[in-house]
């Protein structure tokens, strides 16, 4: 015997779950549209719509306001009618009652705190028992402990995109935030608990073909900061093709990737880890956002954790690049390391370290700086308030991840240096003999290739971060 097919949601389903008449609805409906229609013309556009959501406390960094005028504007001439309003809400109120239906799997008209739990644990999204009472507290307006579908309804009834649970659980999340009386930003799609793993497989994924797209120009940056003499470009390239050909552009890559992993993995962590301690410290009331300089210090403090933890493969990687033999024979990763570690210590490997730390700092602020700076001047002058697409950020990106290198170059050049090189003594060894040999354009060799790399390295991350999102099922 055939299982029975479940009947088709209606809006009597609706009207019941709701306890309300037709008429209730209609008024109810005819009340929230005249609340954004507050001068009375009998349509809203998108000013309406924003005023009216800010009223709502509800997020306007997100774009809903944009969104629910797409949402609601049937024939996209930019106004929503009461007729436009009332078919938007006719079937945003049969979606939102289906995902009630399935989170309420005790069919006892409400959803119970723990149902909600186990319907985000199943879309990979585990919360704090303290987070998911933040949650409850919030929809349940008469503070029973339980939602019913009146209050799910008028909680979401706004939320302009599908209401699956992972959406509702970002909504909630940017939701309950403001309401601690905090403008929050958080990153777009990559919260605390949301498939943590899977975002770092993507960062990986992109960080790992991001570097060995660029690997030539990195070999060849590598080669001419170690060079006393004047450095030139056109001799280093052909220095490198006769000694290893196409593949001689690509040593020290493999590691390179594997660092790159590696060093993603724990600043993530890191990150986020030290995120929650900076706002714990600061008390409940700044739980939305730590802040730009909260974040420049966590940043900092991350990106030093994992470049200590990860530079003595930093610094094989350079002395595999910069390594010259006659016979052309390259020694491999372990027979390396071994003579590092017995003609020069286990200190060997961290050599170049404080110059590698010294630079974290500044150029985190630098970057940070100029990209607030150029997302804003692009906001005002070239978008005339709009918000900043995928390119617009990335060309801000851009800009400012160069104007922070170049700044902090000198002492990637000391550090390339103190690795590659065994005669130095010490970071200000190199900085003296540099300048007395060299001059001020010593601490810049290498700068073309590395501002080269810049462009095609954020590209390449992006789009293949924005691949890997889509093949993990992160959109």
């Amino acid at each position: 015997m055939g299982m029975k097919k479940a009947s088709p949601v209606t809006r009597d389903h609706v009207l019941l779950a709701s306890q309300e008449t037709k008429e209730a609805r209609e008024t109810r409906i005819r009340s929230l549209f005249d609340f954004f229609d507050r001068e009375n013309r009998g349509f809203l556009d998108y000013a309406h719509i924003e005023a009216g959501l800010s009223a709502l406390q509800i997020p306007s960094e997100y774009k809903y306001a944009k969104d629910l005028l797409n949402a609601c504007d049937a024939d996209k001439d930019g106004r929503v009618d009461f007729q436009d309003f009332k078919r938007y809400m006719d079937d945003k109120e049969l979606e939102l009652y289906r995902i009630f239906q399935a989170i309420d799997v005790a069919h006892n008209g409400c959803i119970l705190p723990e149902e909600l739990w186990e319907a985000l644990v199943r879309a990979g999204i585990k919360i704090e028992d303290e987070e998911l009472a933040r949650f409850v507290e919030r929809v349940d307006k008469d503070n029973n402990g339980v939602i019913t579908f009146e209050e799910w309804r008028d909680f979401l009834l706004l939320y302009p995109h599908e209401a699956t649970i992972e959406n509702i659980y970002h909504y909630l999340e940017r939701i309950c935030m403001v309401d601690i009386g905090e403008q929050t930003v958080i990153p777009a799609g990559i919260g605390k608990h949301i498939h943590a793993s899977r975002y770092l497989i993507a960062g990986g994924v992109a960080g790992a073909a991001s570097r060995t797209a660029t690997a030539p120009l990195d070999r060849l940056k590598v080669v001419l900061q170690v060079q006393a003499t004047r450095a030139h470009i056109m001799p280093a390239i052909k220095d490198i093709w006769k000694e290893g050909r196409f593949l001689g552009f690509f040593r020290g890559n493999g590691l390179n990737v594997v660092k790159v992993a590696h060093e993603s993995a724990i600043k993530f962590y890191t990150y986020e880890m030290l995120k929650t301690f900076i706002v714990r410290a600061r008390g409940k009331e700044a739980k939305a956002d730590i802040g730009a300089m909260g974040r420049l210090l966590a940043g900092g403090i991350a990106g030093a954790v994992a470049q200590t933890a990860i530079y003595p493969m930093d610094l094989v990687k350079t002395r595999l690049q910069t390594y010259a033999s006659e016979s052309g024979r390259i020694p491999n990763l372990g027979t390396l390391s071994k003579d590092i570690w017995v003609q020069e210590g286990p200190r060997a490997f961290y050599r170049g370290l404080i110059p590698s730390l010294l630079g974290i700092i500044p150029y985190a602020g630098i970057d940070l700086a100029a990209y607030e700076t150029l997302k804003d001047m692009s906001k005002k002058y070239i978008l005339h308030d709009g918000e900043p697409g995928p390119l617009v950020q990335l060309g801000c990106g851009t800009v400012s991840g160069a104007l922070g290198a170049t700044c902090v170059y000198p002492l990637q050049v000391v550090r390339t240096r103190m690795q590659a090189q065994r005669s130095y003594k010490g970071m200000t060894d190199v900085f003296r003999k540099t300048m007395e040999r060299e001059g001020f354009r010593g601490f810049y060799k290498g700068i073309f290739p590395s501002l080269l790399k810049v462009v095609p390295a954020a590209s390449i991350t992006y789009m293949v971060y924005e691949s890997m999102k889509k093949c993990l099922d992160l959109e």
